[in-house]
């Protein structure tokens, strides 16, 4: 297939359908109590294969696609994708990925950065709903505690995610170089 034609259309409907999996049939293979974070495990490998910029615009896409399927505050996986990605983008470089600790690296920094950015978004959202010149609106209050969150969420999905990213790094290592474009 034509890298172009990947770039655009592909890929994006790749992160929506798995956004979409994410959402619905990644509860199938919940290990204690975490599910896999498919649409960031996409985003951030072929982060490492596309770069950057193609990246930020797939966590973009896929962030939407989250948040529309499960119901959370709308843009708020997007930011916390963006993040992840653009650490994401420091690994890309033409034979960075064939070392197996920069997949690695990857995963476990971006899982963090992933869930302490939407972690912070809802923080967020709950402290604005409180102020007086908001309180009209019908903010969604979450109440989220860091450290059990922290502790039961995202220390286990940061397990789960580089797990599987540690068996795709041979496949990731199959894809041929490319220069940073979009």
């Amino acid at each position: 297939m034509n890298r172009t034609l990947f770039i655009y259309y592909a890929m994006p409907l790749l992160v929506l359908i798995a956004a979409l999996l994410q959402s619905t049939v990644a509860a199938l293979i919940v290990i204690r109590g975490v599910k896999p974070d498919l649409v960031l495990i996409l985003v951030l490998t072929a982060t490492l294969v596309y770069g950057g910029r193609s990246g930020i615009a797939w966590a973009f896409i896929g962030g939407i696609g989250l948040d529309l399927f499960s119901g959370g505050p709308m843009g708020a996986s997007s930011l916390a994708l963006m993040a992840a990605t653009a650490v994401a983008s420091l690994g890309y470089r033409v034979l960075s990925r064939y070392n197996l600790w920069v997949p690695i690296g990857v995963s476990v920094v971006g899982t963090l950065l992933y869930g302490a950015v939407y972690v912070g978004i809802l923080t967020f959202l709950r402290e604005a709903a409180q102020l007086p010149v908001l309180a009209g609106l019908a903010i969604p209050v979450h109440q989220i505690p860091w450290w059990e969150t922290l502790q039961n969420v995202i220390v286990p999905a940061l397990f789960y995610n580089t797990t599987i990213v540690i068996f795709l790094a041979p496949l990731l290592n199959r894809v041929p170089e490319h220069q940073e474009g979009f």
